[in-house]
């Protein structure tokens, strides 16, 4: 019965995890539209993963002092890292051309198809037949939501770049699974891939000018993007992953598109539609669907 309950409290406590760290997420889109609107998205997101590693490296050294048995090779790492470049970078990108619920819904309805392509190039891992199907209503939704101010304002820019940020997470997703599998730690695997990412990034910095970064809302926001929904937010995100499958977390996660809606609603004024929602509902069906294991194999 101990065990039981043990294994249930940890569940719930991976939930929980997993939940902060979604909501930390979804607040991302809106915090960069509401401190830096005229601000170069490509310089907010350099701004943010050089804060955000930072902090990682630094929980990194408080919360994981044991020694470490297996280290991730240099050019998975070097790879990751240029993954989670891209994501960020492509990501603020796609809010600034085409919305914060649109960018948001995109990059996170793609990340598990994406993330099944990579699996199979890298991993040899063949996609089950679910994924077909679920890849076809995430698309539809994604489709959705992308047309409910109407086909004429539909950004296809916009949402490629979004595709290329779930393509993005879906590389630091698969590479990172290869290290930790083999006993990697996972908080180390992150700070490290983040720094390379930072490095990557540090050149668009330069896209504008560095008074922005003294001001009041500029620190408030790389503060906020650094430590909260990145170092905060993956290091969550990571220690929920540990206590459950990831099908649960990947339905628990779906908090994040339902936060970056509500908020970009409430607090930037995004016109949003019965359409989209009707879309945001599909695509997380889709997430589902692609995330659903039996149950020998959850």
């Amino acid at each position: 019965m101990s065990t039981t309950n043990q294994s249930s409290n940890s569940t719930r406590v991976g939930i929980m995890a997993v939940l902060v760290a979604a909501l930390c997420f979804g607040t991302t889109g809106t915090t960069a539209q509401l401190g830096v609107p005229d601000i170069s998205p490509l310089a907010v997101a350099s701004a943010r993963l050089l804060c955000g590693s930072l902090f990682l490296f630094i929980f990194a050294f408080l919360l994981e002092r044991k020694s470490i048995n297996y280290r991730m090779p240099l050019p998975d790492l070097l790879i990751a890292g240029l993954g989670i470049a891209i994501y960020q970078l492509t990501f603020f990108s796609a809010v600034d051309a085409t919305g914060i619920a649109i960018a948001t819904v995109t990059a996170l309805g793609t990340a598990p198809t994406f993330s099944a392509v990579v699996a199979f190039i890298v991993l040899r891992e063949k996609p089950e037949r679910r994924w077909y199907l679920g890849t076809t209503i995430t698309i539809a939704g994604i489709a959705l939501v992308g047309t409910a101010g109407g086909v004429e304002d539909f950004s296809y820019f916009g949402i490629f770049l979004a595709a290329l940020a779930g393509l993005g997470f879906a590389i630091f997703n698969v590479i990172c699974r290869k290290s930790l599998e083999k006993g990697a730690s996972d908080i180390w695997v992150t700070a490290k891939t983040f720094g390379v990412a930072a490095l990557a990034s540090a050149p668009f910095l330069f896209t504008t000018e560095f008074q922005w970064l003294s001001t009041k809302n500029g620190i408030l926001t790389t503060l906020w993007l650094g430590l909260i929904t990145t170092s905060v937010g993956y290091i969550f995100f990571m220690y929920g992953l540990k206590r459950i499958p990831s099908s649960v977390a990947a339905t628990v996660v779906l908090a994040e598109p339902a936060t970056a809606t509500i908020l970009a609603a409430a607090v930037i004024g995004e016109p949003l539609v019965g359409q989209s929602y009707v879309g945001i509902v599909t695509v997380a069906i889709g997430i589902l669907y692609i995330s659903r294991r039996s149950g020998s194999r959850a």
